[in-house]
């Protein structure tokens, strides 16, 4: 069962009132920690009591430090320490870092804590993990074949992502996530926080960068093995072994261009937000193509937040696909996607007024000379003008195509075709500015990957990766608010006193 939840508030005043007595003794150290006790100081898991609740049985035993674990986490990487073993007997013996955690006990949690809680808030079987890693598994090598540069993995089964996105618009696709009491916790305790705050964008019509980033394994590929070839003379056996993480699986980096063993972080940030701020993450199998992980993303999104109204979806070329653009109407969404580069421009409209499209997608009138965009008119489709109209200029005598003022005007109806006709055509300001933001997703895994370096925890399950990659992010909110409220703990409260 779990033990009485500490409110938020009593925390703080606890906090207060035992970093008060270290102004004398430790003060150097206080001012050290400065700015991570005031990050804990803003954390708030109040959010969090109904989320976890459900995970603990009302009889037994009563679960306690509770909160105090997963603010000592927080602290964890915040202080650049990637052991949880190392970091559990490092509290134990540092009275000021068990103050700051503020566990409601004698005595600070030993490592087995840390894990008995991150694998309640993991809703995958630990037994069969561990029944896997001592079963015996064929040997997967490195593969041997090489792509272009920034090339995607292909997707290993064609027509996937019409399935799924046929199921998803009728509401029939599988909800089972691992991850999915750790994604609330980031949007209750964090994510509503920020949007509260302002830290989002605006929250009506919410900008959205999707991608996805390799997320090396510390276990070896090579595994265990249990076979007798070595003493035959045989080294290079493909015999079945056991593997440390039989959860990692050969995926292709295209940004570094070389082969990684372990999984897929994909992530989603809101891409108006001034600090790149993530309101999603999911792990998936490295092999696994970003546009299957999309259907659920989406889907997923729209289920945790439905205080915020999502306007604009922006991703790369590997989201390119008719699937994806039905899914993007069917939740009311202008798609921002790059065209995929192995995709040959085929513009073809049936309009008497429109002669051909030049290489950008622009419509050429009949007189030869390109139409000009004029935004986009729901519902009649994007809206172009004639060129010399629009500049207030009366068109030569063999151009003139409209007796009015105004000009000729012709409607591209994006539903003829989604990818080659987005709402916001491709050669416009509009479009280009808007997806220049999705360097927001890009400078995020920047943030989880080197400035937090998850990946230094070497961590041989996918819930240890995703377990790191979401207190990191738990680290990215709480660094925004401090500097968006310009909030230091030292100066408020003890140098005050």
């Amino acid at each position: 069962m779990l033990r009485n939840w500490q409110s938020h508030s009593d925390y703080q005043q606890h906090l207060i009132q035992r970093l008060s007595a270290y102004d004398q003794k430790e003060k150097s150290r206080l001012l050290e920690f400065d700015k991570a006790i005031s990050k804990l100081y803003l954390l708030n898991l109040d959010n969090l009591l109904p989320i976890i609740k459900p995970l603990y049985p009302d009889f037994g035993r009563p679960a306690k430090n509770q909160q105090g674990i997963i603010r000592s986490l927080t602290l964890m990487l915040d202080q650049q320490e990637y052991s949880i073993t190392k970091w559990a007997k490092k509290v134990q013996h540092d009275s000021l870092l068990f103050d700051i955690c503020g566990f409601d006990s004698d005595k600070a949690p030993g490592v087995g804590s840390y894990y008995d809680l991150l694998w309640r808030l993991w809703l995958a079987s630990h037994k069969k993990l561990l029944k896997r890693i001592r079963n015996l598994r064929p040997f997967s090598p490195k593969p041997n074949k090489r792509f272009k540069p920034n090339q995607k993995l292909p997707n290993k089964h064609p027509g996937i992502v019409r399935k799924l996105v046929d199921r998803t618009i009728k509401c029939k696709l599988p909800d089972f996530r691992p991850e999915k009491i750790l994604q609330q916790f980031l949007a209750r305790c964090l994510v509503d926080t920020s949007a509260q705050m302002g830290l989002l964008g605006d929250t009506s019509k919410l900008s959205v960068a999707f991608d996805g980033s390799s997320y090396k394994s510390g276990a070896s590929h090579y595994g265990v093995k249990v076979c007798d070839c070595r003493l035959k003379g045989i080294y290079n056996c493909t015999c079945p072994r056991r593997f440390s993480d039989p959860e990692a699986t050969w995926g292709w980096d295209s940004y570094r261009n070389q082969w990684f063993y372990g999984s897929t972080l994909f992530t989603v940030t809101a891409s108006d937000s001034p600090y790149d701020l993530p309101i999603y993450m999911r792990i998936v199998q490295a092999n696994r193509h970003d546009s299957v992980t999309t259907i659920f993303a989406l889907r997923d999104i729209h289920s945790i937040y439905h205080n915020l109204s999502f306007k604009h979806f922006i991703a790369d070329g590997a989201m390119d696909n008719y699937p994806t653009y039905d899914l993007l109407k069917h939740y009311n969404m202008i798609p921002f996607i790059a065209l995929d580069s192995r995709t040959k421009l085929k513009f073809d409209y049936p309009h008497p007024h429109i002669l051909c499209f030049d290489d950008k997608g622009k419509p050429i009138c009949p007189g030869g000379i390109p139409y000009q965009n004029w935004g986009y008119s729901k519902p009649k489709g994007i809206k172009y003008r004639c060129w010399f109209a629009c500049r207030g200029q009366k068109p030569p005598h063999d151009c003139l195509c409209s007796k009015s003022s105004y000009g000729k005007v012709v409607y591209i109806k994006p539903d003829y075709d989604p990818r080659m006709f987005p709402p916001v055509p491709r050669h416009t300001k509009a479009f280009k500015d808007k997806f220049k933001t999705r360097t927001s997703v890009e400078r995020t895994n920047k943030r989880l990957f080197i400035d937090y370096n998850i990946e230094r925890a070497r961590s041989r399950s996918n819930m240890m990766r995703f377990a790191m990659a979401t207190f990191a992010a738990v680290n990215i909110h709480l660094d925004a608010w401090v500097k968006h409220t310009n909030f230091s703990f030292v100066d408020t409260f003890i140098k005050a006193a």
